[in-house]
């Protein structure tokens, strides 16, 4: 079982868990993936259900480019990777250990996506996606899952979705709330074992709504 460390502390650049790797095995969305894991990583002992639940609903287009923020050990990645051979993929994580775990399971499943390490609004500027998928980090706080929404919705070209996945005890009604307030078109498209999945599309201009104003 994880820990209190590994479920506080994984949403920083270096962890201060004792590293500890294992690997997982998991069949999803049809595919029997090996995954190798660590402590200070979120979602060390197990495939998250929340995580889960995403990767089987998430709907990938057949090409183009998709961002999997906050990539940690790399399972949403690597399962578009595998669906869909012609996307071009990116994973980001702020976390160091998390995007050497992705590497790692990358290539021990037999896909390839571009890795990138550090502060996704940095990393990111100028770049635009496809689509977007996401299991936010809900236990770094509030702040820290809005500006996930936010960099979503200016990183999503026009016919773009963004799919985020949320526990129902820990407020994914009063999320989708703030996902409406950054994009015209909201949909929960799942919920199952106390989680919720959210499809938004048409991200709205906040910036030229307050000019008008």
């Amino acid at each position: 079982m994880t820990d209190s460390a590994d479920r506080s502390h994984y949403f920083v650049r270096r962890p201060d868990a004792e590293s500890r790797p294992r690997e997982v095995e998991a069949e999803v969305r049809g595919h029997r993936l090996r995954l190798l894991t660590d402590r200070g990583v979120f979602s060390y002992a197990k495939v998250d259900p929340g995580s889960r639940l995403l990767a089987e609903q998430m709907e990938l287009p057949a090409e183009g480019d998709l961002l999997d923020w906050g990539c940690g050990w790399g399972l949403l990645g690597i399962v578009a990777a595998r669906t869909r051979p012609a996307l071009h993929i990116t994973m980001v994580d702020v976390n160091e250990r998390a995007c050497e775990l992705a590497r790692h399971n990358l290539r021990a499943n037999g896909v390839h996506a571009d890795v990138l390490c550090g502060d996704a609004a940095e990393l990111l500027v100028g770049r635009s996606f496809d689509a977007v998928v996401c299991n936010p980090p809900i236990s770094a706080g509030r702040p820290a899952v809005l500006a996930v929404m936010d960099q979503a919705a200016r990183a999503l070209r026009p016919a773009g979705s963004f799919w985020m996945v949320a526990a129902t005890k820990k407020g994914a009604k009063t999320l989708r709330r703030e996902l409406e307030a950054r994009f015209d078109r909201v949909e929960r498209v799942a919920m199952r074992g106390g989680f919720r999945v959210y499809r938004t599309r048409e991200p709205i201009d906040t910036e030229v709504e307050e000019y008008d104003q």
